[in-house]
């Protein structure tokens, strides 16, 4: 799996996520859970995120692309060589 790869389903999977919770919230009236299950799914799902954020901040490289470390693929497209990633 190269990395474009892994950050597109971390982004799919973060926008599920957010879409879920909307939509509990909608659908939910948790407010008026005596046994606080929805607050609960709400909020766990909220640290999901969160920690799926911090997990794509650091796949995310934090390179200037020198000149001298970019190269070209054999199908012709040009990426770095120092972090790996498509130019």
């Amino acid at each position: 799996m190269t990395l474009q790869k892994a950050l597109k389903i971390i982004d799919w999977w973060i926008n599920q996520k957010r879409r879920a919770i909307e939509h509990l919230e909608k659908e939910w009236d948790y407010t008026t859970d005596s046994l606080g299950v929805g607050k609960t799914l709400l909020d766990m799902d909220r640290i999901v995120i969160s920690n799926l954020e911090k997990i794509r901040k650091e796949l995310t490289p934090n390179c200037k692309h020198p000149k001298k470390m970019r190269d070209k693929a054999p199908n012709g497209k040009w990426y770095c060589m120092n972090c790996n990633s498509d130019l």
